[in-house]
């Protein structure tokens, strides 16, 4: 059973000069329900592309192992000309980890739109974006004081053992060390021979990463890491709607880091499809079913008609052995016989 969820809260960013930016921008730290949170927001895409933003829990000294954010929140790009256009996501539902501590959307804002002149949500070169964030709860981590100084030089290591990002607490229990992988950042050591494998063959997943941010390069390789390490786990019969759910969030995710994806985007289809497989199969599994009881049926029929067929043999052969003499039972009896 949730936990009651908390009252929301919010927080804005403005900023300014965004052409003159890389294409990636993160956020100051700022608090929010006593825990400290960054932005990440870029444009990809070949060229200046669709607006992506991300939520991204500060790591701090406050952070013990194993701990865990669960939260509400709806991300906000706001219309400096008018309010009534102001773009607000979907609420979204997830857990921040260690392996697994930024969340948000691929495309909030295409790139016609963030770019006209006249929508309103880039005005002079600034976009202001926000945040609204409500609580279920948090796991082995101390709240900040919202006075406190977030430095630079906050403790940056991870614990040596996580949980495995899922979306049900308690499945996939995968604990394991993170580790580096081919110094593009700290990965969970699980999913290290999975990428090694399809950046062997596929050497393009390295190439366009490496001019990244040493962050964004931990979140997209965790993020393809996590889909490769769902493929390579999960069996036909797994396949539910609750992991048929993650697996389409997994995949969202990962399409937000700009990698190739084309040979990989076949086998997630196909692993996606496998829901209605397993409705099919147990639809067909309900048939047999009653095609093993209506032959049943037929057979304890059977059994009963010849069991009928003996009993009105035996009962003709009764018939016939009386020898009745049949009178008009309305006749009178009469006393004189003519």
């Amino acid at each position: 059973m949730k936990h009651k969820l908390s009252s929301v809260e919010k927080f804005t960013w403005k900023v300014e000069n965004l052409c003159c930016l890389n294409k990636e921008i993160y956020s100051e730290p700022f608090v929010l329900g006593g825990y400290p949170w960054k932005f990440l927001l870029y444009q990809w895409g070949d060229n200046v592309g669709d607006l992506s933003i991300f939520l991204s829990a500060v790591q701090t000294a406050n952070m013990s192992k194993r701990w865990s954010r669960h939260v509400k929140f709806r991300l906000i790009v706001f219309n400096q000309f008018d309010s009534n256009k102001t773009i607000t996501s979907d609420e979204i539902e997830q857990k921040f980890t260690a392996s697994a501590d930024g969340w948000g959307i691929k495309s909030l804002v295409s790139s016609t739109v963030l770019h006209d002149p006249q929508s309103g949500f880039l005005v002079k070169d600034v976009i202001i974006i926000g945040v609204e964030v409500s609580f279920y709860k948090t796991k082995y981590e101390k709240p900040v004081n919202h006075a406190a100084i977030l430095t630079k030089n906050r403790r940056r290591s991870r614990p040596k053992k996580v949980i495995k990002p899922t979306l049900e607490e308690g499945r996939d229990q995968n604990a394991g060390e993170l580790k580096d992988f081919k110094g593009l950042g700290q990965i969970e050591k699980a999913f290290i021979p999975l990428l090694e494998e399809v950046c062997s063959m596929h050497p393009s997943l390295i190439d366009c990463q490496k001019k990244r941010s040493l962050k964004f390069r931990e979140w997209a390789f965790t993020a393809l890491g996590r889909v490769l390490y769902f493929l390579k786990t999960r069996k036909v019969k797994d396949m539910n709607d609750l992991a048929c759910k993650d697996l389409q969030i997994f995949w969202e995710e990962l399409q937000s880091f700009s990698f190739e994806l084309t040979w990989l985007e076949p086998h997630v289809q196909s692993a996606l499809g496998m829901k209605n497989y397993l409705e099919k199969v147990k639809k067909v599994d309900k048939l047999k079913h009653n095609v093993v009881t209506l032959e049943l049926e037929k057979e304890k029929l059977k059994a009963k008609l010849a069991i009928v067929d003996v009993n009105l043999d035996a009962a003709r052969d009764l018939l016939i052995a009386e020898n009745l003499e049949e009178f008009d039972l309305n006749a009178e009896l009469g006393f004189i016989k003519l």
